[in-house]
């Protein structure tokens, strides 16, 4: 139950060995291979950097081929799915077949393919549709596109503003050029379309007569016949298209059996990607290379066994000074949940302390008080104890999942010594059903005795607290800064405890020993006795603070009740029908968003008071997440070891 002690790792190896040793790394999955900066500060050591990025790229191409393959057979072959996806379980030997990634990636080619030509239909159709939108509004007028008039008369085709008059428009053109006519073939919102002809020595006329009204020509490129003759011809080509289009994408469709082959190999891939960047960070000069990195240190032992098998020398070191190893927090299953909790705030750094476990029954507890709910609580812990056993989600959600398992019983148990399920459900329906008086057994009703509720939550905050006060006492004594860690934490005991003696007793006595010691400590680090002195009185304005963050305490009573007058009040919307079905629906209803909003609500407020009335007593924030070079998959888990890993060619 504590942060996981990093090695520093530099290794010596032939580089003809480097793709079985990156494999090999990929298995132990407990080396985070890094640049080597210090080297390449030297130039003989940086004149052997070499940067294989077109591997990376070659992978990166592999990969996303086999990812948009499947995000066609989505598109095309839908499934059925949830929030959570069965993993399947796969042997390293089945998982780096290469006769599997090779059908597969011929599967992702040739579904590519058919969507590169969908992809094209739908751009030649767009064009066609909008060749078609452009000859609409002429389809009525049978006249030849492509004609610009006859011996003696000129044609245009024009359009104007749809404001225009076409009455006055046409008054207008008769009584200016006798000679010319127009008419209206077709109006929108936007325009009106005009056919113009005009006796040839009058068209430039004509055309002047009309440009005050806006009016310009339109022609038609390489268009020949009339608009309603190439209508219908665009009209057989969609639909020629459509059906190509159609076919294409049942194609792709034909190949839904093989989703879950390029499932497994797209994990396949990400693994491969994960070893081309960790090769990235090599140093060679082509017959050996050389690799920096952090080792956890418990996968020593398991590393050492593996490098056994390669022809190379390394060494393990504990980190330097002025070195930042990254944070991996290792506990026992029932508090790995919390690392969810605290990885949203920070990591602790490196010389911190595991928060986990210090949290684990503060963070429990203070949520089954804040939603204490029997039904609440069995919902919760029914649902993610299915999803678990159903699905196994890893990482966040399998946290989520064991988080759940644990607010689940708490909300449960706090629940039932608060007499509640689903609000005061039970005496309701008791009530309004079956006529009958029932009260339920409650150890505290926060109803009927909020202020003991109110008082509890502050006694609780202060034990949280003065806790935190404690592991900052035993970071003192464990990093060699004893007398600072008392120092910084002792007065404020004396000084705090001395206000709960007056309280009880009247004596203030050990407010003033509280006093006088924070003023005499408090200002210790600044310049000269007036500075230490001002800067010790300065610190009781620190009370106030204090003061809040007790305060803050009271949110616990605050959420229980809200939990719980949402959910009484449920319960009276639901009998004022006086009838089953309506008492079903609305309960149903209204304690499934009393649920869902108070879960979120009471998990932030819950998380709130770790973050910043425990964690601000004694934590050091900071930490880098360790990242090891390991297996990361999507799809399926890797089970077993009955093969070697191949290396990647």
């Amino acid at each position: 139950m504590s942060i996981v002690k990093m090695k520093r790792l530099k290794l010596i190896a032939l580089n003809e060995q480097r793709d079985d040793l990156l494999a090999g790394l990929l298995r132990v999955g407990c080396v985070e291979v890094t640049e080597p900066e210090g080297e390449l500060s030297d130039p003989e050591w940086a004149a052997l950097a070499h940067r294989d990025s077109a591997s990376i790229m070659e992978v990166k191409s592999r990969a996303n081929a086999l990812s948009s393959a499947l995000d066609a057979l989505k598109k095309y072959a839908p499934v059925k799915s949830g929030l959570f996806e069965l993993r399947e379980g796969i042997t390293e030997e089945e998982f780096f077949d290469e006769e599997r990634l090779k059908k597969a990636e011929g599967v992702a080619e040739k579904i590519n393919e058919e969507v590169r030509e969908i992809s094209q239909i739908f751009a030649r159709e767009n064009r066609l549709k909008g060749q078609a939108a452009s000859l609409t509004p002429w389809k009525d007028l049978d006249w030849p596109l492509e004609q610009e008039g006859t011996t003696f008369v000129n044609t245009y085709f024009g359009v104007c503003p749809s404001g225009v008059d076409f009455g006055k428009l046409q008054n207008d053109l008769a009584a200016a050029v006798p000679e010319a006519e127009l008419l209206l073939v077709h109006e929108d919102k936007e325009q009106k379309y005009l056919f113009l002809m005009a006796h040839k020595s009058a068209a430039e006329e004509a055309l002047e007569a009309l440009r005050p009204n806006s009016f310009s020509t339109v022609r038609f490129k390489d268009v020949k016949g009339t608009a309603a003759g190439n209508l219908s011809a665009l009209d057989a080509q969609l639909k020629e298209m459509e059906e190509d289009r159609k076919r294409r994408a049942d194609g792709i469709a034909s190949y839904k059996e093989e989703r879950q082959n390029l499932k497994i190999c797209q994990d396949r891939m990400k693994q491969e990607l994960s070893k081309q960047m960790a090769r990235e960070n090599f140093l060679t000069n082509g017959t050996v290379l050389f690799m920096e990195g952090w080792v956890a240190g418990t996968g020593v032992a398991k590393l050492e066994e593996e490098l056994a098998k390669y022809c190379c020398a390394y060494e393990l070191t504990d980190p330097g000074k002025d070195e930042k190893p990254p944070v991996l927090l290792k506990n026992p299953a029932w508090v790995e949940p919390m690392n969810m909790v605290v990885e949203m705030y920070s990591l602790p750094a490196y010389n911190g302390v595991d928060p986990d476990p210090l949290i684990w029954p503060f963070f429990v507890f203070f949520f089954g008080l804040m939603f204490a709910d029997v039904g609440y609580g069995l919902i919760m812990l029914i649902a993610c104890l299915v999803i678990r056993k159903k699905y196994k989600p890893k990482k966040t959600m399998g946290y989520i999942c064991g988080l759940g398992i644990l607010l689940g019983i708490s909300t449960t148990i706090c629940g039932a010594l608060t007499g509640g399920f689903f609000g005061d459900a039970i005496p309701v329906i008791a009530e309004n059903f079956f006529g009958k008086e029932i009260k339920m057994w409650s150890l505290v009703s926060p109803l009927e005795n909020p202020m003991t509720i109110l008082y509890f939550g502050i006694g609780l905050g202060i034990v949280h607290m003065f806790f935190g006060m404690c592991v900052k006492i035993y970071m003192g004594f464990r990093d060699g800064e004893a007398m600072e860690a008392i120092l910084d934490v002792v007065p404020w005991w004396l000084f705090l405890g001395g206000i709960a003696v007056f309280a009880l007793t009247g004596s203030a006595l050990l407010i003033w020993i509280g006093v006088a010691s924070l003023v005499l400590t408090q200002g210790r680090h600044k310049k000269g006795i007036i500075g230490k002195f001002f800067g010790g009185v300065l610190s009781l304005y620190d009370v106030t603070s204090w003061l809040g963050d007790i305060l803050s305490y009271s949110r616990i009573m605050a959420l229980m009740l809200a939990t719980t007058v949402i959910a009484s009040v449920v319960n009276i919307l639901g009998s004022l029908p006086g009838n089953i079905i309506a008492f079903v629906l609305i309960f149903a209803f209204g304690h499934i968003f009393n649920l869902g909003i108070n879960v979120i609500g009471t998990y932030v407020h819950a998380a709130r008071l770790q973050y910043l009335e425990f964690f601000g007593k004694f934590y050091k924030d900071g930490g880098v997440p360790f990242k090891p070079l390991t297996y990361d998959t999507k799809y399926v888990d890797i089970v077993g070891d009955e093969a070697k890993t191949p290396a990647s060619k």
